[in-house]
């Protein structure tokens, strides 16, 4: 288990026209249990949530949400895949994306990011996997070229931004709360 809390370098604050290409791991409510996380591939961001599925989201209405709710977000630009283009990888991934319905007991958003991950990174599928593990697992293999934040300057110490550690049990008290939540209104 990684000491509590986990770290992860920030390099440098956000770069609009960066984030319009390559691929991204999105984190956004980072110093939340759990936070949430999705994938951004040239502009198109694209999770699974409660509510079910997020897709074809342009980066102008994610960076516009994110700023008017002032959503503490990490972006991890992830190496450039060798073969395929950007627009195969988020084909891919929406389709990973369409084979969950929503986030669950069984799945969370993490899930389609792990079997994405899997494909194009080839990081093998450790369902039970938690999200500061699976970065951990990014940084070992080098597949982390740098990672950016908005709204986490008063989080960081240093350089560094401690994403919260938390038990797959955690994870899912929150899950079940939330979904009891939504499906109230």
């Amino acid at each position: 288990m990684t000491e509590s809390p986990y770290k992860i370098t920030i390099s440098e604050h956000i770069n609009l026209q960066e984030l319009s290409k390559h691929t991204w791991i999105v984190i956004s409510h980072a110093s939340r249990i759990p936070p949430h996380v999705g994938i951004l591939i040239d502009g198109n961001y694209n999770s699974l949530t409660i509510k079910g599925h997020e897709l074809n989201v342009r980066l102008e209405v994610l960076l516009k949400t994110i700023q008017q709710k002032k959503i503490e977000t990490l972006f991890i630009k992830l190496a450039k895949h060798p073969v395929f283009s950007g627009q195969y990888q988020l084909e891919v991934f929406q389709h990973q994306i369409q084979q969950f319905t929503q986030v669950n007991d069984e799945t969370s958003c993490l899930s389609p990011v792990k079997h994405y991950l899997q494909e194009f990174y080839v990081i093998p599928l450790q369902e039970s996997q938690l999200l500061f593990e699976l970065v951990e697992r990014l940084k070992q293999n080098q597949y982390i070229h740098k990672t950016i934040g908005l709204n986490i300057d008063n989080k960081l110490k240093g350089e560094d931004f401690e994403l919260p550690i938390y038990s797959s049990e955690q994870l899912r008290l929150v899950i079940q709360t939330e979904r009891a939540i939504f499906y109230k209104k």
